[in-house]
C-alpha cells in the first residue's frame, strides 16, 4: 500500500517549482516592435522582452521592475509605453542584478502647413509643386509622417505624385490631414487659353476723401474671345492714398497717387491704374 506524501514534503516540492519557474535572470533585453516614434498623445506600444538565465535558457514572466526617465514624456507599466507629448524617454527594466534600458521619442504633430505657390491661379493642364510641412510640438519637421491628400473635386483639381494639378476649370478645395490635423487650400483652376486682361477705367480722379469709384476688368482669351472665369487680385501701391476691394472697388483715403493694379496669375496681363487722390478743399 502506497502512503500519501506529508504536507511539508508538498510545500518543499511547491517551492522548488516556483523557484524553477522564477529564476533570476542573468541577463534582460529590451526592443521596441518597430524603430519608429510614437506620433499620437495616448498611442502605446508593448515592448520586447527576452529574460535569459546564467545557462542561457529563456526566463518566462519575470517580475521586472519598469521606470520611465521622462513619464511627462512617456510613461510605462508592465513594459506597455504610452506616449504623453513630445521628447525623449529612457525606459528601463530591472529584475534581480539584470538590466536593460531602451531610448523611446515621442513626436506629436501639432502643426501641418501646405507649400504651394500660385494655387489661387492654375491653368487647366498644369501642375505645380506642393508639399505640407508637419512639425511637432516642439517646433521639429516630422519627415516620417506623410500626409494624406484629399480633394473637394477630382474633376476640378487633384494631387499626384507631389503634383498639385489642375483638370479643368473650377473650384475645389485641397486637404492635408495628419491625424487628428488638417490643413486646407483653396484652388481655382482657370482656362488654359488665358492670354490678356484690361482695366476699366485707366485713369481716375477723387474730389475728396471717401469718395467711392468702381474699376471694371475684362479678361480674354488668345483669339480675343471675353472670358467670365478668370479669377483676378486688386492691390493698391499706396494703401495711404486709395484702398481697393477684392471686386475692384476703389475709395479716396489720402491726398497723393496711387497705382492700382489688376493681376491674374503669373502671366504679364496686369493692367496699371494711376489715381489723382484731392481733398475737398484742394
Amino acid at each position: 500500500m502506497k502512503t500519501l506524501p506529508s504536507a511539508r514534503s508538498l510545500l518543499l516540492l511547491s517551492v522548488l517549482v516556483l523557484g524553477a519557474c522564477r529564476s533570476a535572470p542573468d541577463s534582460l533585453t529590451l526592443a521596441m516592435p518597430e524603430n519608429r516614434p510614437l506620433h499620437a498623445s495616448g498611442e502605446s506600444m508593448t515592448l520586447k522582452v527576452v529574460a535569459l538565465d546564467s545557462k542561457g535558457q529563456p526566463v518566462e514572466n519575470p517580475k521586472l521592475r519598469w521606470v520611465s526617465s521622462a513619464p511627462e514624456v512617456a510613461s510605462v507599466t508592465d513594459g506597455v509605453v504610452v506616449a504623453r507629448r513630445s521628447g525623449k524617454a529612457t525606459i528601463a527594466a530591472a529584475v534581480g542584478k539584470a538590466r536593460a534600458s531602451v531610448e523611446v521619442q515621442v513626436s506629436i504633430p501639432s502643426v501641418v502647413d501646405i507649400r504651394v505657390d500660385g494655387a489661387d491661379f492654375l491653368l487647366a493642364g498644369n501642375s505645380i509643386s506642393i508639399s505640407a510641412v508637419v512639425k511637432n510640438e516642439l517646433g521639429k519637421p516630422l519627415v516620417d509622417v506623410p500626409p494624406q491628400w484629399s480633394t473637394s473635386d477630382a474633376t476640378v483639381a487633384r494631387v499626384e505624385n507631389g503634383r498639385l494639378v489642375g483638370v479643368a476649370p473650377g473650384r475645389a478645395t485641397i486637404t492635408a490631414t495628419v491625424p487628428p490635423l488638417s490643413r486646407t487650400l483653396q484652388v481655382q483652376v482657370v482656362r488654359s487659353d488665358f492670354a490678356r486682361m484690361e482695366v476699366e477705367p485707366t485713369h481716375l480722379v477723387f474730389a475728396k476723401v471717401g469718395q467711392v469709384q468702381q474699376l471694371r476688368v475684362r479678361t480674354f482669351n488668345n483669339r480675343g474671345i471675353a472670358l467670365s472665369d478668370v479669377p483676378v487680385t486688386w492691390f493698391s501701391s499706396d494703401w495711404s492714398v486709395a484702398t481697393v476691394s477684392p471686386t475692384g472697388q476703389v475709395t479716396a483715403v489720402g491726398p497723393g497717387r496711387t497705382v492700382v493694379t489688376a493681376t491674374a496669375g503669373r502671366r504679364k496681363a496686369a493692367a496699371e491704374v494711376v489715381f489723382e487722390v484731392k481733398t475737398a478743399n484742394r
